[in-house]
């Protein structure tokens, strides 16, 4: 009798034992499940991002001597030697203007309605039908870019263009970094911000969420 009482609660705490390393196992594939998700969803925007890139590349080299001055939502056409020139994709995409810019008094809007986008036509002194009224090459670049930007804001992509670390000409035919990112990261590099993408060297920080893709 002595010996069966001291075996009462033995199965007890064998149960409670095995529920503890079961616990263990659920919390520890509950965190392996979590990390597997995160990783999806990271490689997920990393896609997009780099969608979102390879449109701006091929804008940037379809304007490759597109230059304007301004700020805000206000750009003036100017030559790639003029004080201040910035190539008008980069201007347009760091700029404030989301659906609407002004290139050389014109306004230019994404829908491509009520500016020198515009689908109507008259006959010249030939008879030939041409545009109502045309666009010069920077009002084409800044609505093409104005397109590529509201891409990046659908997916909640931040974008920047930047001249690459080491380079010191700016201009679309040497070498630019766009900058993609997501999340709480900043599209720049900046050695004091800690939510920058990257350094001012190009090197990223660690736990950012962005791509840095060099453009020619």
């Amino acid at each position: 009798m002595n010996g069966s009482n001291s075996q009462r609660g033995v199965g007890l705490i064998e149960v409670m034992v095995a529920l503890l390393l079961l616990s263990i196992a659920v919390l520890g594939f509950s965190a392996l499940q979590m990390r597997a998700i995160s990783a999806t969803d990271e490689s997920l925007v990393r896609t997009k991002s780099l969608t979102v890139v390879r449109n701006l590349t091929e804008v940037m080299r379809a304007y490759p001597e597109a230059y304007v001055t301004g700020s805000g939502s206000v750009f003036t056409s100017v030559s790639p030697n003029t004080a201040l020139a910035i190539p008008t994709i980069q201007a347009i995409i760091t700029s404030t203007a989301t659906d609407n810019i002004t290139v050389d008094t014109k306004t230019i809007s994404r829908s491509g309605t009520d500016n020198c986008l515009s689908t109507g036509t008259t006959n010249d002194a030939n008879g030939k039908k041409i545009p109502n009224k045309l666009c010069n090459i920077n009002q084409l670049a800044a609505r093409d870019a104005l397109m590529v930007k509201k891409m990046a804001a659908d997916e909640d992509i931040k974008m920047a263009i930047v001249t690459c670390p080491g380079t010191t000409t700016q201009s679309i035919q040497t070498q630019m970094c766009v900058i993609t990112a997501w999340n709480d990261t900043k599209a720049m590099m900046n050695n004091d911000d800690t939510k920058a993408c990257a350094n001012s060297d190009g090197v990223y920080k660690t736990g950012s969420h962005c791509l840095i893709s060099e453009a020619y």
